[in-house]
């Protein structure tokens, strides 16, 4: 049992890396078909599990190109910070943990004053975006027109933030980072 959770850990990373996805329950049902194993009863691994594989895959496969893409994304997450540091934006996700591959999502993560002013700045900048509302009640904008996939979720003042995102990386910790690789 523990060797399928393994098996179907590493098939679902190599699925999500290689076809960009980021629905991470279908990449584990077309690694589960891969395998050939059965829908019911055998154990799902966890995101934890897949997030070290695509590591794992990412070191063996990916090495000089991942880490161009990788830099990429954040030298894009940083320039979108900046021009929206009034708001105090944070990077998380798997961008600021280092091991995105190039369909992930660069999340920044904003608490303006006024939502509104966020939004206002982005039309001032020229961005293209798509306001939607999450389940948890916070305004997220998905920018259309990137290099890279990015949301900007607007935090709810007073609530804390997602546990799951533990590396949080503002502008100046993200430029000493960019520049120690």
């Amino acid at each position: 049992m523990s060797n399928d959770r393994e098996s179907l850990a590493a098939v679902s990373a190599r699925i999500i890396v290689e076809s960009e996805l980021t629905d991470w329950a279908l990449a584990r049902r077309k690694a589960m078909a891969e395998l050939g194993l059965a829908a019911h009863g055998t154990p799902l691994p966890t995101d934890e599990q897949i997030i070290s594989e695509i590591k794992v895959y990412h070191a063996l496969y990916g090495r000089d190109d991942w880490a161009a893409q990788l830099r990429a994304q954040r030298e894009f997450a940083l320039e979108a910070m900046l021009e929206l540091e009034a708001f105090r934006p944070v990077l998380v996700g798997p961008v600021a943990e280092g091991w995105a591959h190039a369909g992930s999502e660069i999340r920044i993560e904003a608490s303006p004053e006024n939502p509104k002013t966020l939004e206002y700045r982005l039309i001032d900048l020229g961005v293209e975006f798509e306001p939607h509302l999450s389940r948890d009640g916070n305004v997220q904008l998905e920018i259309v027109d990137g290099d890279w996939p990015m949301r900007i979720v607007i935090r709810t003042p007073g609530r804390a933030p997602e546990a799951r995102y533990r590396v949080r990386l503002d502008s100046t910790q993200l430029k000493a980072l960019i520049a120690k690789a």
